[in-house]
């Protein structure tokens, strides 16, 4: 890899991640909020290690010559120097729980328990507890060297050293966290409220569970990630959906990838462990007391009787809520909405008036991640009882969520609504609806609402995205060119206006780059602005260099992962990239061209990676409204002008360089009260 150009992706997801963590560690952040961060982070490491780092392992296999040539870089200097950075932070982590939040919420009179020695007031509480609700779920084993222990993936046990006539050996206990809440509310002793988790309620009661053993010492906790990066062979005979949910039920049983221990275990009884279970060889790893810390989740809605987080009001969008048809609105104009600041039930509004008006015929949608109580699917379903002709695609190839999308597209088809399923060798990450409507002529009337995030009304409480109400001739007749490619797979379709991956996107947006290039070198005006959550495309790296060495100012927005280097002296001088982390997740995709002054908006499915330009179905969406345009430009600006929240990603790839604070500007709250404000207007106006 040339290291002067390119910086290895998952290495730079790593600080992302690091930039999650600091919102933990940020004081100014409210101590409720302070723990969710610890949990995203926590999900966040643990999800990374179960699949970019398991594809990582995996090319460890390859001949050395072999995997540096087809890679362009060596995955063992990757994993050393994801390994150090990983260490690194959960050192942090440590620290952030132990020195800042535990005396944080001390001082709301809350104590977490953080040891098996429980106080006197609450010994019988905690014991009964265990026995009526916690030792139901425990399947304790006990082994010596001579018996195998099978770690389920993602489990967390409690491995405690036991004596037996003259013999000592190790109890392996599960921590039911899936069955049970991981943390219980206690008893107020004197003024003061008790949380403790049900790893130190189990600690606290092991001679019940082992009464016929001496427990030797306190237990310690270890925890297992496996492979889940799964590939299907062939996706092109037999039946996709099958495959797919064999390999699903396989996942858990993957190769080992990560072991994570308590740091206060003895060398002993680490070296039993490792010899009577399947751990890896490497990515042994010392921890904490506790593991599995994305259970702070549970911990934050304990504490929510008591604590309060950040969060701001959903805004009504004035003249959709004026309007008796979001279908009809949008005849005379095109709208944007914004989430998570607008309420999402005006795209809800969409699917249930096409679901009821008898004039609609059709509906087509794509479903990438749908929620498990899918207020859209029930829509549809509505849609197709009525008489409606409904096609959904549903990708059931999105990771993690393959279940849930086969579930609601066999309900659906149960429905009477035509299902196609994923692409063989492509996802369609898409994210675009169609309704049609028919008048008593006969003439057909396209409504389309195009996304930059899922059709997921959960998500959109958290995720920023952005999304487009339209009926342009344009835009709707080719996203119809776009659902009869998805049926029948022809390819002789041509997309002038809609940017659509596998077909058009990645060349037009070198174009786009090109004529930035020669209108600077020409004195005219020229910039670029992309806002997307990774980038590791080379050629579009390359090509944003070009640009920069062109005298091209370029403002990338970045989120995770980004293997470009800005600010490199006769490289990439004019190219700043930042990372903006805040209470919401920012997840929307704009590309922004000057084009000398008769400028190019997108907003996109896609991010610049290999993965989504080259092998994915994506969408981008102009927007050719003045006034819509400038409200995304607006939206921009605020973002690339926080001082709070907004972080450089510099060429040494530190994530922590705050930008000198002059008036304050928080992007997501600035956001919010324009967007409120726009909206008051709106209605007085």
């Amino acid at each position: 890899m040339n290291q002067e150009k390119y910086i290895h992706r998952d290495i730079n997801w790593c600080d992302f991640n690091a930039r999650v963590l600091a919102e933990a560690g940020d004081t100014n952040v409210p101590v409720l909020d302070r723990i969710k961060f610890l949990a995203i982070f926590s999900s966040n490491l643990d999800e990374f290690f179960r699949v970019k780092v398991a594809a990582l392992r995996k090319l460890q296999v390859l001949k050395k010559v072999k995997a540096n040539k087809w890679l362009g870089y060596k995955p063992d200097e990757v994993l050393k120097e994801i390994y150090c950075k990983v260490s690194a932070q959960q050192d942090e982590f440590g620290r952030i729980w132990h020195k800042q939040i535990i005396p944080k919420l001390e001082r709301y009179k809350i104590s977490v328990y953080q040891t098996s020695t429980v106080r006197p007031e609450h010994l019988t509480e905690v014991k009964n507890y265990f026995r009526v609700n916690v030792q139901g779920y425990l399947n304790p084993v006990v082994s010596d060297n001579h018996k195998k222990v099978t770690l389920k993936n993602r489990g967390i046990y409690l491995v405690v050293p036991l004596k037996i006539r003259g013999n000592v050996s190790l109890g392996f206990v599960n921590i039911p966290s899936n069955n049970l809440n991981r943390f219980v509310r206690l008893s107020q002793v004197k003024g003061v409220d008790y949380v403790i988790s049900l790893d130190d309620i189990i600690r606290a009661n092991l001679s019940i569970l082992f009464s016929q053993y001496e427990v030797l010492s306190e237990a310690y906790s270890i925890k297992l990630n496996r492979d889940e990066d799964y590939e299907i062979e062939d996706e092109f005979s037999g039946n996709l959906v099958e495959k797919i949910s064999d390999k699903i039920s396989k996942r858990m049983d993957g190769d080992p990838v990560r072991f994570l221990y308590d740091n206060t275990m003895p060398l002993e009884v680490l070296e039993k462990i490792l010899s009577c279970s399947d751990v890896p060889t490497s990515g042994i790893i010392p921890g904490g007391r506790y593991h599995n810390l994305n259970d702070f989740f549970q911990l934050a809605d304990v504490l929510s009787y008591k604590l309060k987080g950040q969060s701001l009001p959903q805004i009504q969008h004035s003249e959709l809520e004026q309007s008796d048809s979001v279908l009809k609105a949008s005849e005379k104009k095109d709208y944007l909405l914004h989430f998570p600041y607008h309420r999402y039930d005006y795209v809800l509004r969409f699917f249930n008036e096409a679901a009821v008006d008898p004039s609609v015929k059709e509906i087509k949608v794509t479903l990438y991640r749908i929620s498990k109580k899918s207020q859209i699917a029930q829509a549809l379903i509505s849609a197709a009882k009525n008489g409606k002709k409904v096609t959904v695609f549903v990708e059931v190839k999105a990771r993690y969520d393959e279940l849930n999308n086969i579930q609601w597209a066999k309900e659906m088809a149960s429905a009477g609504i035509t299902i196609i399923y994923s692409l063989p060798g492509l996802k369609v990450h898409a994210k675009v609806a169609l309704v049609v409507k028919r008048d008593s002529n006969g003439k057909k009337k396209r409504y389309a609402y195009l996304a930059t995030g899922n059709f997921n009304e959960k998500t959109a409480l958290l995720y920023c995205d952005h999304g487009l109400l339209t009926t342009q001739k344009e835009i709707t007749r080719e996203l119809d060119q776009l659902f009869k490619f998805l049926k029948t797979g022809s390819k002789s379709i041509r997309f002038e206006h809609l940017l659509v991956a596998g077909f058009n996107m990645k060349q037009r947006l070198i174009q786009y780059i090109d004529r930035e290039i020669a209108n600077a070198k020409e004195g005219r005006k020229a910039f670029i602005v992309i806002k997307i959550n990774g980038l590791d495309e080379r050629e579009m790296i390359d090509k944003l260099y070009e640009a920069s060495q062109a005298d091209v100012k370029v403002q990338l927005l970045v989120r995770a992962g980004c293997s470009l280097i800005p600010e490199v002296k006769g490289l990439s001088e004019n190219i700043t990239a930042h990372r903006l982390v805040d209470m919401y997740l920012e997840h929307a995709r704009v590309y922004w061209f000057a084009n000398d002054g008769n400028e190019v908006l997108y907003l996109s499915s896609a991010d610049w990676m290999n993965r989504n330009l080259n092998r994915r179905i994506e969408v981008g969406f102009p927007l050719e409204d003045k006034l819509l345009r400038e409200e995304i430009k607006k939206i921009l600006q605020f973002q690339l002008n926080d001082n709070v929240k907004l972080t450089s990603i510099s060429k040494k790839q530190k994530s922590f360089i705050k930008l000198g604070i002059k008036k304050k500007v928080r992007a997501q709250f600035a956001i919010h009260d324009w967007l409120q404000h726009k909206e008051s207007n709106e209605v007085k106006n």
